[in-house]
């Protein structure tokens, strides 16, 4: 008998909600607003996610150039470590 009334609970509350979704989204004027704000935030997060790439990808290069340098410094060190103990 609870589940009965759990499932009727729920039934009530999705048309509620739907009701009141329906209610709001009516008016055009709440409609377009609220559009307007979900373009506005997939923007903002369009323009961070791209943000973020390039922020990443410049630290990459950073990083791989610091690499790099430090590798051929390693490679002069023992090349000179071995040109001395040849000699």
């Amino acid at each position: 008998m609870a589940n009965g009334n759990v499932k009727f609970a729920l039934g009530v509350a999705v048309g509620a909600l739907v009701g009141a979704l329906s209610a709001y989204f009516s008016d055009r004027n709440r409609r377009e607003r609220f559009l307007d704000d979900m373009y506005s935030t997939a923007d903002k997060f369009k323009d961070s996610v791209v943000e973020g790439y390039y922020d990443a990808k410049d630290k990459y290069m950073r990083y791989k150039d610091r690499l790099i340098k430090e590798t051929e410094d390693i490679v002069d060190e023992i090349e000179e470590e071995l040109n001395d103990t040849t000699k």
